[in-house]
């Protein structure tokens, strides 16, 4: 999924390129290796891993082998279905009705049926990654160009822009081949590029404050990244979904865990009223 982002910065000798780049570094997605150690968290999926093991499930498996799951489906999201497809053609069973925790213990039930999870010392069962990780990659403007100045029109073709997260990016890889190969099946050619301009897609906040309290619609993205050094990084990155928050960071603005999201935008723009911001496209 995308989403749109406003990175606000100081003026500075920085290089804006390089500004942008540096602020939304902390926030990239990743495991052991693909990010400075000191950023890896545990995330806990114990809770979650448990609440798979106790519900009670239906899988049946149709004629053309696929599989039909009947229950609860948050808790499915940890089973590795192919393994439980294994597991009914090994027992001859086109249904089967179980509740895991009546069958198995929660340590063979993760290490046969589950997708892999990593266990931390106290044997907790969850993912170590960066626990701020917020994009896989992102874009100046992007799909959301000149948004950020109230002038979302698009123009004929693709937008390119020269400025994004920097490294090799296998999702964007395969978003690009996709696109290829949909246009050589339907006999299309390919769609034409455009750049995508950075004077669209960069603005004063003081702009942003004036547009945000006149009600403009453009004025209050998805979410915020608050300068460097502002804040503690984990309260840097300001979001609407799924939920609002983080709640501290909401509180650092002076303002109550229930304000609406235009107040959270629109009293941190008053705060880096003096700064500039960049209308950032990531993927998340």
């Amino acid at each position: 999924m995308f989403a749109l982002a406003y990175v606000i910065l100081p003026f500075s000798e920085t290089a804006p390129a390089d500004a942008i780049q540096s602020s939304l570094a902390r926030f990239q997605r990743g495991l052991p290796g693909d990010i400075p150690d000191s950023w890896i968290e545990f995330d806990d999926y114990t809770e979650f891993l448990r609440s798979a093991h106790e519900a009670e499930f239906i899988f049946s498996l149709s004629q053309n082998g696929g599989l039909r799951i009947q229950g609860d489906n948050d808790a499915a999201s940890l089973i590795d279905f192919d393994k439980v497809r294994a597991e009914m053609q090994q027992q001859k069973q086109d249904r089967w009705s179980v509740r895991f925790a009546d069958t198995m213990d929660i340590e063979t039930f993760h290490d046969k049926l589950c997708r892999q999870l990593d266990r931390n010392s106290a044997g907790s069962f969850g993912v170590f990654r960066n626990g701020l990780g917020r994009w896989d990659w992102w874009d100046l403007g992007g799909r959301f160009d000149g948004c950020i100045v109230g002038d979302p029109r698009r123009a004929k073709g693709r937008g390119v822009t020269k400025l994004q997260s920097p490294g090799a990016s296998r999702g964007r890889a395969i978003l690009g081949n996709l696109e290829k190969v949909l246009a050589g099946a339907l006999g299309h050619a390919p769609a034409a590029t455009f750049d995508i301009r950075s004077d669209r897609n960069v603005e004063v906040v003081s702009t942003l404050l004036a547009d945000g309290r006149a009600g403009a619609e453009h004025a209050i993205p998805g979410a915020l990244v608050l300068p460097p050094g502002a804040v503690e990084d984990r309260l840097r990155w300001l979001d609407n979904w799924p939920e609002q928050g983080p709640a501290e960071g909401i509180s650092w603005l002076g303002l109550p865990a229930d304000a609406t999201w235009s107040d959270v935008v629109i009293a941190a723009y008053a705060r880096f009223q003096d700064h500039w911001a960049a209308g950032v496209a990531y993927h998340f």
